[in-house]
């Protein structure tokens, strides 16, 4: 049984998106191309992969089924035309990589333009997601290399090497904030405050550090998966947030929020490099590696 790159990308929008309208503009094929890409497969199959619905398409049981194998399928095309690319001396090919959000904007970002400057035919795919949204994909090889603030403990998964970057968690509020500087914390624990949800790493880690003083959880206010929307309502309200201080340098900048310096609320964190532990590292990923810095030497 065999299928095209067409068809499996077809599926992998639909999968992705759940919409027919939505992955045929990812695609860029009209939706009757599309359906019919799917419908080809499905007859291959011998199974329908998609239960359609008034709320869009839906993995069926057989599209659950498929759609790591197909994800596999289309990360070994895209990694023999790297191998076959760099073999020619051409240097093309795209960089797939993962990231949380605050190292996305800071290290990836600053790596990433070292890279371009170098070998400026690449290009880069780049996915901002939670560590368990990361280990994910990468193994489902949406990515070749994801960076995290915690190790990923999976038998497929191996780090490359600790960054040679670290970034610092406080607290931050509005300018205005009546609470002072160097405050004790049960006083900022009074406030509500504005926080990414439970599946975030920086949540369980803020609620760790507060069992660990033994004082009960604040009032969160406002739960929000964007950070650009948790410093919005943070700086036009009393609620406080805990985020990356590189994330807040230019909305202290101009004035719109200030470090409230909690001391049991400021902590360093390293970043670790990671790929899969099987496989050939395609060329393009490896040129992300050769320019991420690293403490040592340890590299793919």
């Amino acid at each position: 049984m065999d299928f095209d790159e067409r068809q499996l990308r077809a599926f992998l929008a639909i999968a992705d998106t759940g919409s027919l309208g939505r992955a045929a503009r990812v695609v860029n094929l009209t939706q009757p191309s599309l359906s019919r890409l799917v419908q080809t497969m499905e007859a291959r199959l011998g199974h329908r992969l998609f239960e359609r619905g008034g709320k869009g398409m839906a993995l069926s049981e057989a599209g659950t089924l498929m759609l790591p194998r197909a994800r596999h399928l289309m990360g070994e095309m895209q990694a023999a035309r790297d191998e076959l690319a760099a073999l020619g001396g051409l240097r093309r090919g795209t960089v797939r990589v993962g990231a949380v959000a605050a190292v996305m904007r800071t290290l990836v970002a600053d790596t990433a333009a070292r890279v371009l400057a170098e070998t400026p035919l690449l290009s880069f795919d780049l996915i901002e997601a939670v560590d368990g949204e990361l280990l994910e994909a990468l193994l489902t090889r949406r990515v070749d290399l994801v960076v995290t603030s915690r190790p990923l403990l999976h038998r497929d998964v191996t780090a490359i090497g600790l960054g040679a970057y670290s970034d610092a968690f406080a607290v931050f509020g509005a300018a205005r904030h009546p609470l002072g500087e160097n405050a004790a914390l049960p006083a900022a624990l009074a406030y509500g405050w504005v926080m990414p949800g439970f599946a975030f790493t920086p949540r369980a880690q803020f609620e760790d550090i507060i069992a660990q003083h033994s004082l009960a959880p604040p009032r969160i206010a406002v739960e929000c998966s964007s950070v650009e929307a948790m410093i919005a309502v943070s700086a036009r309200s009393d609620l406080l947030c805990w985020l990356p201080e590189p994330l807040l340098a230019p909305h202290i900048a101009n004035g719109t929020m200030r470090n409230l310096a909690i001391p049991e609320l400021a902590i360093d964190r390293r970043f670790i490099l990671h790929r899969r532990r099987s496989g050939v590292l395609p060329e393009a990923a490896r040129q992300f590696v050769q320019h991420f810095p690293l403490q040592g030497e340890m590299r793919a």
